[in-house]
């Protein structure tokens, strides 16, 4: 008799495997460059097998971004509950975002090396957005958390909210993002400057929020 449990955690446990042996092959070489075949081979496994799991490479890549960011945020929010949570206010809540993402270079530069391949790549796969559903509900909360700080701001004043919250969004976490997803693969000159820039993005964090923060 089958113990179907075991089955269940069996195929849950592959199923990881694909997916971090993916995002790790996907970081170092480009999506682009890695066929399904050699995700197959480094786990030690047919290349039916991964299609037993994911439909087609599409599919496999966005389930990939959408554990990422579901794991990412968890840490933040772990990190943000053991900072105070809802007690800061929200001059300080946009320091502390900000300060993740700085914390995504550091200790997950390869979660930013494959978000950098992947938004060109469902771009030229035509992605539909059934297809990205999964990935699109593994990012909304990031937003979100910037609607909830965004309202927070209206209320304690102590962040500028004379700007729409699209326009403040973008010119907050996309732009910590970008760059600090430029660094961690190495499109930047960096000429005989330190491997680590997180110096610099501090200076950036520090820029935007000389501009948001009110003193």
């Amino acid at each position: 008799m089958r113990n179907t449990e075991k089955d269940e955690r069996e195929m849950a446990e592959r199923r990881e495997r694909m997916l971090r042996t993916g995002l790790a092959l996907f970081a170092e070489k480009g999506i682009e460059a890695v066929p399904l075949q050699t995700v197959a081979d480094a786990c030690g496994i047919g290349v039916a097998t991964v299609y037993r799991y994911f439909n087609t490479k599409l599919d496999f890549v966005i389930a990939i971004g959408a554990r990422e960011w579901e794991s990412f945020f968890r840490e933040v929010e772990e990190e943000y509950a053991r900072n105070g949570g809802g007690a800061m206010n929200a001059a300080e809540e946009l320091e502390f975002y900000l300060d993740s993402y700085i914390f995504l270079y550091r200790e997950h530069p390869e979660i930013l090396r494959f978000n950098q391949d992947f938004n060109g790549y469902i771009v030229h796969e035509k992605a539909t957005l059934p297809q990205l559903a999964d990935y699109m509900r593994a990012i909304a909360p990031f937003q979100n958390k910037f609607h909830l700080l965004y309202e927070k701001g209206l209320r304690d004043g102590t962040i500028r909210t004379d700007e729409p919250e699209h326009t403040m969004f973008n010119a907050t976490m996309h732009i910590m993002l970008a760059v600090c997803g430029r660094y961690a693969q190495g499109v930047v000159v960096k000429g005989s400057g330190p491997e680590d820039l997180t110096y610099e993005l501090m200076i950036l964090k520090d820029m935007i929020l000389e501009r948001y923060v009110r003193r």
